[in-house]
């Protein structure tokens, strides 16, 4: 493609975005876009086939960030503590960012309408952040640092004890956590997650 034709698709899509996270799938048409960016239908379907392949690409471009986002090293020198609670604070800002909670609530008043698409969804996101998080964990485990009898279960509980029920709060009251409340809510779920699952007793007050 050429550089004018991706410029002119990131237009689409960037105007796509808006749409879509306003005004949700049913009251976003082609011809708003269109009427935005210019252009013509012909140009619209060619970038992204019809209304449903632009959602598509508007989940890509807005779960793209969480390759980075919520990247964890294999074990290294560091204590455990210090790379989960990395990973914790990332994907809690990950998770309560504005245009992620309106995606949220825009891909599931596609549930029965679009079972391809939250599939692709779940793959980038939640999917994602466990696989992350349960290599990490299995390779703790491999070296005798932390214990997992189920270490694919203890990354979902993780994950569960970090999102808790504020993630709720957000989705459906739109009310987010404040940068500290996302890092005191990161150092509690990880410091009790280690207590649990720690091959030696950890004394009050320190950490591994």
């Amino acid at each position: 493609m050429r550089p004018s034709s991706l410029e002119k698709r990131q237009r689409y899509l960037a105007s796509a975005i808006e749409l879509f996270l306003e005004q949700g799938y049913d009251n976003t048409n082609m011809a708003q876009l269109i009427e935005r960016c210019g252009g013509s239908k012909l140009t619209l379907y060619n970038y992204f086939g019809d209304k449903q392949g632009l959602l598509r690409a508007v989940v890509a471009e807005l779960t793209e960030p969480s390759g980075e986002a919520l990247a964890l090293p294999l074990p290294d020198a560091r204590p455990p503590r210090q790379q989960l609670m990395s990973f914790a604070v990332n994907y809690l800002h990950f998770v309560y960012d504005p245009r992620r909670l309106k995606l949220c609530r825009l891909v599931m008043t596609r549930v029965h309408k679009d079972p391809d698409l939250i599939h692709f969804f779940l793959e980038r996101s939640a999917y994602h952040s466990q696989s992350v998080l349960g290599t990490f964990l299995k390779a703790l485990d491999s070296q005798g640092t932390l214990h997992f009898d189920d270490p694919d279960l203890a990354c979902e509980q993780l994950l569960g004890a970090l999102r808790g029920n504020r993630h709720f709060e957000a989705l459906y009251a739109d009310t987010i956590p404040s940068p500290a409340e996302m890092r005191r809510s990161a150092e509690s779920a990880v410091d009790a997650f280690l207590a649990g699952h720690s091959r030696h007793p950890v004394e009050p007050g320190r950490h591994q």
